[in-house]
């Protein structure tokens, strides 16, 4: 914590993300395992962004994937796991998706999505951040085998797909175990670096 003639600097307000290539997966697999159970929704209402999602099916080729995005939120605090099931995104031209959050209740967590294919000008992860006055868009224009792990708070939506082709992704949450709260403060690695350190988050002093 750097140090200033006035007193200890302490940040307010911090957020993050991180982008990862993921090699070794069968992504042509994946597509068809995903496109096999499009219309199975993860929610009924059409009014829900869980109605725009699809139900994530347990193949090989999906678990491969599952484990190695597993290792690499693993890597930033070994605490924190998995909360309920992954989900697949299927973008088809001319469609975009809800501005929306992962947001529950208790402690944020890290949020990822994995493209499985990104066509060019298919949508855009846009992330919307605003302090008081001051609002920032921040967007990411990924690649076909990119993960991007951001925190479960951070409101996004993703921009039109302009192309001919089907973007698919599939996204998933994780989150401090609340009997794991004493051993994340003491050894946060760098789930802080995603989720902040806010008045309302973990550490308390």
């Amino acid at each position: 914590m750097q140090l200033t003639d006035k007193g200890e600097f302490r940040p307010i307000f911090m957020v993050g993300s991180s982008r990862h290539t993921i090699d070794g997966v069968d992504n042509d697999q994946i597509v068809k395992d995903v496109l096999a159970r499009r219309d199975i929704k993860m929610k009924d209402e059409a009014t829900n962004t869980g109605y725009e999602d699809s139900f994530l099916p347990k193949t090989p080729a999906v678990d491969l994937l599952m484990e190695k995005i597993d290792n690499i939120v693993k890597s930033v605090n070994k605490h924190i796991v998995q909360k309920g099931a992954p989900w697949a995104h299927i973008l088809d031209p001319g469609e975009s998706t809800m501005f929306h959050t992962h947001s529950t209740s208790g402690p944020p967590g890290i949020s990822f999505a994995y493209w499985v294919t990104y066509p060019k000008n298919s949508g855009e992860f846009v992330a919307v951040l605003q302090v008081d006055t001051m609002r920032h868009f921040h967007q990411v224009e990924p690649k076909a085998g990119d993960l991007l792990l951001f925190p479960t708070y951070l409101p996004h939506l993703t921009s039109r797909n302009a192309s001919d082709e089907q973007r698919i992704s599939i996204s998933g949450n994780y989150y401090p175990p609340m009997d794991k709260l004493r051993e994340i403060e003491k050894e946060p690695g760098g789930l802080f670096n995603y989720t902040g350190i806010v008045s309302h988050g973990i550490l308390q002093e």
